[in-house]
């Protein structure tokens, strides 16, 4: 797969698209991105020595968020991939690339309905959506809706936001994944804490 070009068709339909009015212009792209490396990631660390799916794995997380705005958007997502890619693989590889993007959002984790592929793409999209880029999701819901203050942060994050984030580790499929979001809930504890003290004009001296 030439995945400079398809870096390029992935950025001309979801690079200036905003895909949630609460979020800035392009996040599906990159969280996308992101997805494509971090799925990777997960694959050389839970399976070393299987490298027969990566190219479709890395594709899939490039596409898997294409279909946003038209829901189910892992059904319209693989929809359009199917069209979209048509002429840049394989039959056999676009098929596979469609029924990774079609089950991203279908997470069984006590299930065996998924393969391990499809639950390497589910894992690396849960993911993205903590730590680091919680934080960020939370600081741009508030920009956007008007309730920016940092103390809204804090109180939104200490509460819904770690929920949230406990939540999601169940619904993870390998305990390496679930190692690493408890690792993203740590963070977003840590710096909320801080976020908590400066809101209110604290200073913090580091030891």
């Amino acid at each position: 797969m030439d995945f400079e070009k398809l870096e390029k068709l992935a950025w001309k339909y979801m690079g200036k698209k905003k895909s949630h009015l609460e979020r800035e212009i392009g996040a599906a792209f990159y969280h996308c991105k992101r997805v494509s490396n971090s799925v990777l990631e997960l694959r050389k660390s839970l399976f070393p020595e299987d490298t027969s799916m990566d190219d479709v794995l890395r594709c899939a997380g490039l596409f898997h968020d294409i279909g946003k705005g038209i829901e189910p958007h892992s059904h319209s997502g693989a929809v359009l991939v199917r069209d979209l890619l048509k002429e840049e693989m394989s039959d056999e590889e676009l098929s596979v690339v469609c029924q990774l993007i079609e089950a991203h959002e279908d997470r069984k984790p006590d299930s065996d309905c998924h393969t391990w592929y499809e639950k390497l793409l589910q894992d690396a999209d849960m993911l993205d959506h903590f730590g680091g880029q919680g934080i960020w999701l939370t600081c741009v819901y508030r920009a956007f809706t008007n309730c920016g203050s940092m103390n809204d942060v804090v109180e939104y994050q200490m509460s819904e936001g770690l929920e949230e984030a406990v939540n999601a580790k169940e619904l993870l499929n390998y305990d390496y994944s679930k190692a690493i979001m408890q690792g993203k809930i740590d963070f977003e504890k840590m710096v909320i804490e801080r976020f908590a003290l400066e809101a209110q004009g604290k200073f913090v001296l580091e030891p």
